[in-house]
């Protein structure tokens, strides 16, 4: 798999999916769809679209989904209808993953499972927790779609290669509670994109980890849901634009993790929806993002547009030229969050406040509460914090026996004194979605323990919703008998008391919501070989910017590869 670079302190990606698991093909296997796969060349018809209706002066979109439908419509649908004029509220009812089975179980139920977020006049909110009959009843949604979720939107009612599923009667079911809730809303169908041709997650292996397989599945299992159910008025054909888009120089590059879109793809989906919905070209249209060039920019239109004039087929757009000038877009929208450090950064971007509950710089602040003491957020690139996270120290004797000093004065860099075994500094990023199992990530930053810091740590990182040991850093067994009473702890980092660079990489083996890395103290042993009690307001950490360029200290990064 190759890998794409994200900077941040912290990273994380995940995506929450319940999947039928892959059966070993067997001489008894039984094949339903005929092997080796679907046809190539589907029937392109039933065309559930005609003439448009007049759209009304606020045109309001729900997408009932998940990743995908957050890819679709979250970031670069709602600026494409404002560059027109368009009025527009975006809603997206999410479970990271999830398959129209829960979808429909939900419904039934009405349970209160879902991240409803909604933009309005270019702003998005997310609320925890929400029926789908609330959502269904917040507005007149002149538009709803529903989609396969879990990797099966290649499948109606389908075996192949041992993996058997089928959308029904899940479909009938959701469909039946929306119709009923919202009877004016028109119904959309939503068919996402294969996945790159190297993605290496599990869902791939349903469609034998080949790309046309899967894009030839997808186009036969729409055309199957579009001829079981004529109550779909509009079908968005996500699979056909992101396929276009890759016969372009853009290549198969339109994923940030082989599975969820990055930028261009988003945009590509983003154009499609727009075009579907509007009833009009969406080629021409002002609006980009600001991360991709013109000509890209045009390369997604057209592909977009092509989709619509041309579903269940790939158009060739080999005759884009890419420019010579033109930047990486891949390398620069994977840049998860990123730390610049000096005082006046700090002072300026509230580091202040929100690292030491200062008032002003140097002025400390003392507890022996558990939880997280503070966090400093990523100021230079997107979405994180850093955050030191404390164990409970109130049952410690003495006035300020649990001293812990957080500091940003020296140097603007996160700084705390005296961390005992449990403690932890944390960095998480946030990525807007899921992070699919298979994916690559990668941190980097810089330690400064200090003198008198702690020695021994264990760098861990949060897979799914478990935390787990870094592979890269062996873990280790030591008994100190320095301490009182004596140690035996277990560790896979040490340091000694200069500076070291911290760097590693972490495949996901779950699907992940936040990238989330942790260095937690094992032992209060310090760096110099001594043992140190409790207060120590010597032992000074910090996450820390290069010191032989005071001037511009080492950012820290996170990265998703």
């Amino acid at each position: 798999m190759k890998l794409k670079t994200i900077f941040a302190a912290f990273a994380l990606v995940g995506v929450l999916c319940s999947c039928t698991p892959v059966t070993p093909d067997t001489p008894d296997d039984p094949i339903v769809t005929p092997e080796p796969g679907p046809d190539p060349t589907p029937d392109p018809d039933p065309d559930p679209e005609p003439t448009p209706d007049p759209l009304p002066d606020v045109v309001k979109i729900l997408a009932i989904g998940n990743s995908f439908s957050a890819d679709a419509v979250e970031q670069e649908l709602y600026p494409l209808f404002a560059a027109a004029g368009q009025k527009v509220i975006i809603g997206d009812l999410y479970i990271g993953g999830c398959p129209l089975e829960k979808h429909a179980a939900n419904a039934a139920s009405d349970a209160a499972s879902y991240s409803y977020r909604k933009i309005v006049d270019g702003t998005k909110t997310t609320t925890a927790n929400v029926k789908m009959s609330t959502a269904l009843a917040d507005e007149d949604w002149t538009f709803i779609s529903v989609q396969e979720g879990a990797g099966y939107h290649g499948f109606y009612n389908t075996t192949y290669k041992g993996v058997t599923h089928s959308m029904e009667p899940d479909l009938t079911n959701l469909i039946k509670v929306v119709q009923a809730k919202c009877p004016n809303a028109k119904l959309v169908y939503h068919a996402p994109w294969a996945a790159k041709a190297d993605y290496t997650g599990t869902k791939f292996s349903y469609y034998g980890f080949d790309q046309k397989v899967m894009y030839d599945m997808i186009c036969t299992a729409t055309q199957d849901v579009l001829k079981a159910h004529p109550e779909f008025k509009l079908f968005m054909n996500s699979m056909d634009a992101v396929q276009n888009a890759r016969s372009s120089y853009k290549g198969d590059n339109m994923t940030r993790d082989g599975w969820h879109m990055n930028t261009v793809g988003r945009y590509t989906v983003g154009c499609l929806w727009f075009e579907k919905i509007m009833g009009k070209s969406v080629v021409g249209n002002s609006y980009h993002p600001s991360t991709i060039s013109e000509t890209t920019a045009l390369v997604c239109q057209t592909a977009a547009h092509e989709a619509c004039e041309h579903p269940y087929t790939v158009a060739d757009l080999s005759y884009f030229e890419k420019p010579a000038d033109e930047d990486k877009d891949e390398a620069k929208e994977d840049v998860l969050a990123k730390w610049y450090f000096t005082p006046a950064r700090a002072q300026s971007d509230g580091c202040v406040m929100t690292w030491t509950g200062q008032t002003a710089l140097g002025v400390y602040r003392y507890s022996n509460e558990a939880g997280e003491r503070g966090y400093y957020p990523a100021n230079e690139t997107g979405k994180g914090k850093i955050s030191y996270v404390q164990v409970d120290k109130t049952a410690w004797p003495g006035d300020n026996a649990g001293l812990y000093i957080l500091n940003v004065s020296n140097g603007g860099q996160p700084c705390m004194a005296g961390p005992m075994p449990g403690d932890y500094w944390q960095f998480e990023t946030q990525y807007g979605t899921e992070i699919a199992e298979g994916t690559q990530l990668h941190i980097i930053y810089t330690y400064n323990p200090g003198s008198y810091g702690a020695k021994y740590w264990t760098l861990e990182y949060k897979d799914g919703t478990e935390f787990k040991p870094v592979p890269a850093f062996e873990t280790k067994s030591k008994t100190i008998t320095a301490a009182t009473p004596v140690e035996n702890i277990t560790y896979n980092i040490e340091f000694t008391t200069d500076q070291k660079q911290v760097e590693f990489t972490v495949t996901l083996e779950n699907p992940t919501v936040d990238f989330v890395v942790r260095q937690r103290c094992m032992s209060t042993y310090q760096v110099n070989d001594k043992w140190f009690d409790h207060p120590n307001v010597k032992c000074i950490s910090r996450i820390a910017g290069d010191p032989a360029n005071e001037a511009k200290p080492l950012p820290k990064m996170s990265q998703i590869l």
